[in-house]
């Protein structure tokens, strides 16, 4: 009997993809915030799970990936440049990932950046990745590093201030995880294409 109602509800629009959500671990996730966002948030361009303490700010010129975890408490997501963030990130608290910065010479302007965090990276507690800046797969990112440039290789542990290759990530000994069920943010994988057709026409335009 267990079996035929857990069956029903994975079967339904609503308390399924709640259900499925629920064991990918998302930072900031809460069946609270999956009903406020599926029911009364109009601008779903925040479409990933975070805390109210998780600042993100210009979100159109934000990507993410499947199944990150980027909200976490503290955080400031910053997009006025591009952000690219790649399938499976984990984010910790108090990270500050930015695309653009002021100008040296005139702070009303903005110098702007296509900053990449590649698949699988993982950041560490109070770091702060500027703008600009490229990690590669499998980057970690140690607690309160501030990464100034770009790692593009990857598979690798970085840390400091400013932030300095510590040690190399066996990439046979790496298996990435692939979960049994893949979001984007609140969206499932293979409903994504539509609800960014519907709600991104006028940001991609």
């Amino acid at each position: 009997m267990r079996k035929i109602i857990k069956a029903i509800l994975y079967a339904s629009p609503f308390f399924g993809t709640y259900l499925k959500l629920r064991t990918c671990h998302f930072a900031g996730f809460s069946f609270w915030r999956y009903l406020y966002f599926t029911f009364f948030t109009i601008d779903k361009s925040i479409y990933w799970p975070r805390f109210k303490s998780c600042v993100v700010f210009a979100p159109w010129n934000i990507t993410i990936g499947i199944n990150c975890s980027i909200g976490n408490k503290g955080c400031y997501i910053q997009g006025n440049g591009k952000l690219i963030i790649g399938n499976y990130v984990r984010i910790g608290p108090n990270v500050g990932i930015l695309s653009g910065n002021h100008d040296i010479y005139n702070h009303f302007k903005q110098d702007r950046r296509v900053t990449i965090i590649g698949d699988y990276t993982w950041i560490g507690m109070n770091s702060v990745i500027l703008p600009g800046v490229v990690l590669g797969p499998r980057t970690v990112v140690g607690a309160g590093a501030v990464v100034t440039k770009s790692f593009p290789e990857g598979y690798c542990v970085i840390g400091g201030n400013p932030a300095n290759h510590l040690k190399i990530i066996d990439k046979e000994k790496f298996i990435p995880y692939i979960a049994k069920y893949e979001f984007y943010g609140y969206i499932p994988k293979d409903k994504f294409e539509k609800f960014k057709n519907r709600h991104f026409k006028k940001i991609d335009s």
